[in-house]
């Protein structure tokens, strides 16, 4: 863990992080009843175990290890807070298998990712990964039929004119459903979309690679281990990871199951152009949360000076100087940076210069390409007002989708 220099962590940033796991060695045990012991601002502790989602393991391992350290206001705040989570969590798995079970009667195919079964299957309990509602991803063709089973079982869609911004989800076009009185909430989900960001979650090697899940005494469809992690670590990227729950994601899976495909993950990751997404967040889950992996997978993403070099910049808030780290409004530099290829970058770079996104306006102090790219912009610029003044409309919108489309 990085801890000296201008990465450096705050006090308590490090007790969560040597808190954020369920595998706790005999030397982190003393290190963290050591850190309990420090000057401490235990306010700011539980503030960021909040903001961060692990509040859970927060508590189980203080009150395993240090509750006679912990103030008891502290103390007791987390327990209540884990205990109301705890609650939530079953209610919330109780009706995932409900949906799930529907679905598949109504010849809907669905998984269930994130939530109640990455919890079950990847942190061995169901109370230790806070969330509050269901991501189920379904193929696009069947959205229509999703829907119908959801409003069937007394589920209303949310009406995206009574929150400004969400016609559908605050992360892409997914469909949101509330149940009533209950206030359970579902997203139904066919592909990942953040600004300038799309993923697919509808993908034939997702259907291909499902597993059963135990959840609530019942079994329902999740996504194999090299599949999910893959789904993780895009996952994280694309919000810049300022959540440190999803580097735990990762590093439980990575410590739950120790014997992954890794060509499979790697052949994957590269034909749907994310590998060094997957690099990121297999780099902050070893680097902050000490988890396993092959020496052979460390030494890709080791080599690769963009991972390193971001990754010790995020979850920025957890920094003694979080201005020093990237932020999840600095996300597009974070995908620009990690793209595969030199060309899918500069293709990126393209369209960020057309639309004039802010990142070639104002680029991050710490952004590699923050003299380049605006360079860039400026000819492209150019290039456009010599177009309008040279080419009819039919020729500038041809080379326009050439663009946007040329691999």
């Amino acid at each position: 863990m990085m801890t000296t220099g201008q990465f450096s962590l705050r006090a308590e940033s490090e007790l969560l992080i040597w808190c954020a796991r369920t595998v706790v060695t005999d030397e982190l045990k003393e290190r963290i009843r050591q850190g309990a012991q420090g000057p401490l601002d235990w306010a700011v502790v539980l503030d960021l175990a909040w903001y961060h989602g692990v509040g859970p393991l927060l508590h189980r391992n203080l009150s395993a290890f240090c509750s006679d350290l912990v103030p008891a206001e502290s103390l007791t705040q987390l327990r209540q807070r884990a205990q109301a989570g705890a609650l939530l969590n079953r209610l919330l798995a109780q009706e995932l298998v409900v949906l799930c079970e529907a679905l598949e009667a109504h010849g809907v195919p669905v998984i269930p990712i994130k939530g109640a079964t990455l919890a079950a299957s990847i942190y061995g309990d169901l109370t230790l990964r806070d969330f509050n509602d269901m991501d189920l991803v379904v193929p696009e063709r069947s959205v229509a039929e999703a829907q119908t089973v959801l409003l069937a079982l007394d589920y209303e869609r949310k009406d995206g004119s009574s929150a400004p911004g969400e016609t559908d989800h605050k992360d892409g076009p997914y469909r949101v459903f509330i149940k009533r009185q209950m206030l359970f909430r579902v997203d139904l989900q066919w592909v990942m979309v953040q600004q300038h960001f799309t993923f697919q979650l509808d993908r034939p090697e997702f259907w291909q690679r499902r597993m059963a899940v135990p959840l609530a005494s019942k079994m329902v469809q999740g996504l194999t281990p090299e599949a999910l992690l893959i789904v993780l670590c895009v996952h994280g990227t694309k919000h810049a990871w300022e959540a440190l729950k999803w580097v735990c994601d990762v590093a439980e899976l990575l410590r739950s199951h120790q014997h992954l495909n890794w060509d499979w993950i790697f052949s994957i990751a590269s034909a749907w152009r994310c590998r060094r997404l997957v690099y990121m967040g297999l780099s902050l889950a070893h680097r902050l949360l000490n988890a396993p992996l092959p020496e052979a997978v460390l030494a890709r993403f080791s080599a690769d000076l963009d991972v390193q070099i971001l990754s010790h910049r995020m979850p920025s808030t957890l920094l003694a100087d979080h201005h020093a780290g990237v932020n999840q409004a600095e996300a597009v530099a974070v995908y620009f940076s990690l793209k595969d290829s030199w060309w899918e970058r500069w293709k990126f770079g393209l369209m960020l210069s057309r639309d004039q996104s802010p990142l070639v306006v104002t680029p991050p102090v710490w952004f590699r390409w923050r003299i380049s790219l605006p360079r860039l912009a400026r000819v492209v610029c150019l290039f456009h007002r010599t177009m309008r003044t040279l080419l009819p409309p039919r020729i500038r919108g041809a080379i326009s989708r050439w663009v946007e489309h040329a691999d």
